[in-house]
């Protein structure tokens, strides 16, 4: 009997690998950018108010959770489109203004999501390699979009995995220049440094900026991701929206967790205390180079050694940091994120511990 044939995928997807981190076993695992702190969805809805939600009937548009984050950026709720993850809102930005014959320029090395996901909704990127140090300049931008002519340009500040800020007047200088493009700046880690385009929101109209619930907020496991949009662009949004896409306990946690206004300012001071502690130790490392961040986590490089057997080897110290030296830019590089005091002093063992050995092995 032949054997049968099965639907074949577009070939850009027949060649990706599935998206994954490295869930490998670890007593710390610093390697994801979350929150390390646990965060009880219980400590936001009472008995009571759970027994309220009713899942038998479809969410609404989540009033509560758009009051709570007008108060909390000084947005309208209608410029606010709310997803199932920023990667979901994301991903709707490729596919309205991006796709088959459409152009994404990014600048490398930067948030690995944003070229795969322009490649899924059907569009092709176009990579400008700053490379480390990552510097992103005025002259540099814009150079690159004369070059270029993308229909989408997306800058993420602060910057995954390098951890600064990319300067404001790049981006609106972008903004300014080319009002036909749409400049999506991703903004998942503002809150450590302290900076935010919205403010300026108004005056373009072309720029789009994406936030989300999984870094300072530390609701990675709710998934609740929000993208700000000027009415000029927002009915091409709704158009394309998947209905009811936030559940109905999800909206009601998200409203709660959005005015914890305490426990944010407790994870911004830790995470500034634990990164200058983190940092000096990396500094001490003579086969390290490391990157300062204003974020909460942080890159380094290593001047020796290969990544891989590096990364082995502070694994079996029972903690997990990131692999990254295959992200284009990022060779010979590995990133770790800002633990708890105890895991970082894990963290900081580690590191002694192994370049101790590979420095006495020489």
């Amino acid at each position: 009997m032949a054997e049968r044939k099965l639907p074949a995928p577009r070939p850009a997807i027949a060649e990706f690998q599935p998206y994954r981190t490295q869930m490998l076993k670890a007593d710390v695992r610093i390697n994801a950018n979350e929150w390390p702190e646990p965060n009880p969805a219980s400590q936001y809805l009472t008995p009571a108010e759970l027994e309220r939600i009713v899942l038998n009937r479809y969410p609404g548009r989540g009033e509560e959770l758009r009051e709570a984050l007008r108060e909390r950026w000084g947005t309208s709720p209608d410029e606010l489109i709310l997803g199932n993850g920023s990667n979901e809102l994301l991903l709707n930005a490729f596919l309205v203004f991006g796709g088959h014959g459409r152009k994404t320029l990014l600048f490398h090395p930067t948030y690995s999501m944003h070229g795969r996901l322009s490649v899924i909704a059907g569009g092709t990127v176009v990579e400008e390699m700053v490379g480390l140090p990552y510097e992103v300049t005025t002259d540099r931008a814009l150079g690159a979009m004369a070059r270029a002519r993308p229909e989408i340009v997306v800058f993420t500040t602060p910057n995954n995995p390098t951890g600064n800020t990319i300067d404001d007047d790049v981006i609106l200088s972008v903004a300014e220049r080319y009002p036909e493009t749409l400049v999506l700046v991703d903004e998942a880690y503002s809150d450590f440094a302290g900076t935010s385009l919205v403010g300026r929101r108004a005056e373009f109209p072309n720029m789009i900026i994406s936030k989300t619930f999984s870094k300072v907020l530390a609701a990675a496991g709710l998934r609740v991701g929000v993208l700000i949009v000027q009415p000029q662009l927002m009915g091409f949004f709704q158009a394309a929206a998947l209905p009811y896409n936030v559940s109905t306990l999800t909206l009601a946690v998200a409203a709660r967790v959005a005015r914890d206004e305490a426990s944010v300012k407790h994870r911004l001071a830790l995470a500034a205390t634990e990164r200058a502690r983190v940092y000096a130790a990396l500094q001490k490392v003579r086969s390290i180079e490391v990157f300062p961040s204003v974020t909460n986590f942080i890159l380094f490089r290593l001047r020796e050694g290969k990544p891989a057997e590096v990364h082995a080897r502070i694994l079996a110290e029972s903690v997990l940091i990131r692999d990254i030296s295959i992200w284009p830019g990022c060779e010979g590089c590995l990133r770790a994120s800002i633990g708890t005091p105890e895991e970082n002093d894990r963290f900081i063992a580690a590191l002694d511990k192994v370049f101790a050995a590979t420095a006495a092995a020489r």
